[in-house]
């Protein structure tokens, strides 16, 4: 029997290095690359950072901050996995498909029912203003997250007690499964009689824990005793507390309490509704000036239609 020369040998070797290389060429050019973008089923907004992973492979890539994302695979028709801390890890079979868009679920679900919203209520003071009215609009959601609030009441007994409150709000600017934050903006503005004039404003942060409301802020007092010559002023710190009940009111039970130099101010209310009918019930106290007011009202939904580019 006759052995393999040196000469087949080194074609045998030659061989074998050209099968190699065509092997991995031909890896190499079924490689395709995958384009695409990761965003929220509930409101299309980007969710960046995803893990992306071809499915069965360590080959994976990471989504950038605006959630779009690329990564070669081997196979067009492969099943890519994304996952991400606190989203349903969701698998997508690619079937051919070079450019993915890939809507993506959190673990927990929340509906912004405070959005789209305009609010207008009768009040009626009794002990000293027994007429007014209040006003609330809420923004939709918006694209950077949260929604925006704004609201004014006005009470008055036509001679020379008036009742005033503004608010500006950014609801959910921080919002999780467990947790949302509110930031918020507060005017109020009392005349009463011939006794005193005050305006107060206040910067308050609402931390919500589930049904849990933790209230904190700043506040400063510009009170003016009719009596008396001058304006003092003073600032101070605000705390609070609140909670929502359950059915049938779903009411939102809300006491705050201001702290400063030589007053005290408190603030407290029941708000909520049933099958499209607003209430609220309301407590200040600044000095001798004491107001429990009722209201009621209806909210009117309204979208805003998206532009067609």
């Amino acid at each position: 029997m006759c052995g393999i020369s040196n000469k087949d040998k080194l074609l045998i070797k030659r061989l074998t290095f050209i099968l190699s290389l065509l092997v991995s060429s031909q890896t190499t050019w079924s490689q395709v690359i995958i384009t695409g973008k990761v965003i929220s089923k509930i409101d299309e907004t980007p969710i960046p950072l995803v893990r992306i992973v071809e499915k069965g492979t360590s080959n994976g890539t990471t989504a950038d901050i605006d959630g779009t994302f690329s990564i070669k695979v081997a196979d067009p028709n492969s099943t890519l996995v994304f996952s991400f801390i606190g989203m349903i890890t969701k698998e997508y079979q690619l079937k051919g498909q070079r450019h993915i868009i890939v809507e993506a679920k959190w673990d927990c679900h929340k509906d912004f029912f405070d959005s789209n919203e305009i609010k207008a209520y009768a009040n009626s003071g009794l002990i000293n203003t027994p007429l007014g009215g209040q006003i609330e609009v809420a923004t939709p959601y918006l694209f950077f997250g949260g929604v925006v609030k704004g609201s004014y009441s006005y009470q008055t007994n036509l001679d020379q007690t008036e009742l005033q409150n503004g608010q500006i709000e950014f609801s959910h600017f921080i919002s999780t499964c467990d947790f949302d934050m509110d930031f918020k903006w507060n005017y109020r503005q009392v005349n009463f009689n011939n006794d005193f004039n005050s305006k107060a404003y206040s910067f308050e942060a609402d931390y919500n824990l589930r049904n849990v409301k933790l209230i904190a802020g700043y506040t400063h007092l510009s009170f003016d005793n009719l009596e008396a010559v001058g304006t003092k002023t003073s600032s101070g710190v605000l705390i609070g507390f609140g909670t929502t009940l359950g059915q049938p009111l779903h009411p939102t039970v809300i006491g705050k309490v201001s702290f400063y130099m030589d007053n005290i101010e408190y603030q407290a209310s029941v708000q909520g509704g049933y099958k499209g009918i607003l209430f609220f019930t309301k407590f200040y106290k600044l000095n001798s000036f004491n107001e429990l007011s009722l209201g009621i009202g209806t909210a009117i939904g309204y979208r805003i239609k998206r532009r067609e580019k």
